[in-house]
């Protein structure tokens, strides 16, 4: 005994609604008889609707299956809103349970134009199995004057149509009657107008105004953070800007001992070689003088850090303590190193900054390693406070 054939729904999905708003109709349409009806009077209204073409390719695949399947095959029409949002899913949902009740499918084969699959396959495929989608695509000659027919088939597009013309009317409008104003009024001149307008698409091209509201976005949040949370943002603001200055004033602080030391210097693209002599002098300079507020600026960031892991209860306190130490010991080794570089000390223990290097050296490893060793014990000893969060 053979299997009974299922049931399909040739189905054509209108989503922006053209088929009721260019001929009054009302959907779902359901049958081969009032679709063809629906089609032609589409194609009355709008000779270039795409539209009109998928229903006609919905009819020519019901044709070719009645002939084999007979009454378990039929053919319906169902539209979203001109809105082509929420609001029209909606809507294709509803018609879709509607044309269901009438003629209950085991699937459905889609024909479409190929713009809207994507936003009505998962509609459909929550009510019933897709078996196929048919695109219907109107073919356009290639010559040079079938291409300006179809040039001017969008053109026109954008003039009538409200969705487009808004985008393509609506704004260049606005933006020549705005210039318009302000020349006559004598606020600005065009140049400057255009410019500002350039600049707007330059941002808008970028998605530079994106990031911008995003950024804006992120520091409104700030205020509804918590009190660590909002310290941390405001420690990381403030590194920034004492690193900034950090490396600026090293800058500013080497041009000036270098006038002052070597007041006739040469020039660099002359006198490289008698630069790179002084090479020592100049980095030890930069160290010298740029060391304190970088180590402060960092500093910062630890100890705010600090705050924050302490009342998250995150064990990665414990690295901001080390950290801590560590900052200060090469903050000392590296105060120690500028010194030398600028005053050229040579020798060992006998001289007093190679001395003070070497004690410094020592005494930070030591202060470090104990550092380790007493924040591994205390570790231990807070485990049930310190508890690492797990991740969702």
């Amino acid at each position: 005994m053979s299997e009974e054939p299922k049931k399909l729904l040739i189905l054509v999905v209108d989503r922006d609604n053209d088929v009721g708003r260019k001929t009054g109709l009302s959907t779902p349409i359901v049958g081969f008889e009032e679709n063809l009806k629906a089609a032609q009077a589409l194609l009355l209204a709008d000779p270039e609707e795409a539209d009109a073409n998928a229903i006609f390719g919905a009819l020519k695949v019901y044709r070719e299956l009645s002939e084999k399947l007979g009454d378990s095959v039929e053919v319906a029409t169902v539209a979203g809103e001109e809105s082509e949002g929420l609001e029209a899913d909606m809507k294709i949902m509803r018609e879709l349970d509607e044309v269901l009740k009438k003629f209950k499918a085991d699937g459905c084969i889609l024909v479409s134009d190929g713009v809207t699959d994507q936003f009505v396959t998962p509609i459909l495929s929550s009510r019933l199995p897709i078996l196929s989608v048919r695109r219907v695509v109107v073919r356009h000659s290639e010559s040079v004057e079938q291409t300006w027919l179809v040039l001017g088939r969008y053109l026109k597009l954008a003039l009538t149509e409200p969705r487009y013309s808004r985008i393509f009317l609506g704004i260049p409008g606005i933006l020549m009657a705005i210039i318009g104003i302000l020349y006559i009024v004598n606020v600005a001149s065009i140049p400057f107008v255009l410019s500002a307008i350039g600049v707007y698409f330059i941002l808008r091209g970028f998605g530079i105004d994106q990031r911008i509201a995003s950024g804006f976005r992120s520091a409104l949040r700030l205020f509804r953070m918590p009190a660590y949370a909002q310290l941390r943002a405001y420690a990381s603001f403030t590194t920034l800007i004492l690193l900034l200055i950090g490396f600026y004033t090293g800058y500013i602080s080497t041009l000036k001992a270098v006038e002052e030391m070597y007041p006739e210097a040469p020039e660099f693209s002359t006198h490289v070689l008698w630069w790179l002599d002084k090479l020592p002098f100049l980095a030890g300079t930069y160290i010298s003088s740029s060391i304190d507020l970088i180590s402060i600026a960092i500093f910062v960031a630890i100890l705010a850090n600090m705050v924050y892991y302490l009342f998250t209860r995150n064990p990665n306190f414990w690295l901001m303590v080390r950290g801590s130490i560590l900052l200060l010991w090469l903050w000392a080794l590296l105060k120690r190193t500028g010194i030398i570089l600028v005053t050229g000390a040579s020798g060992g223990f006998e001289n007093p900054q190679i001395f003070l290097l070497i004690v410094t050296a020592i005494l930070g490893m030591v202060a470090v390693t104990i550092t380790i060793l007493v924040t591994r014990i205390l570790r231990k000893a807070y485990s049930g406070y310190f508890r690492r969060r797990p991740r969702h």
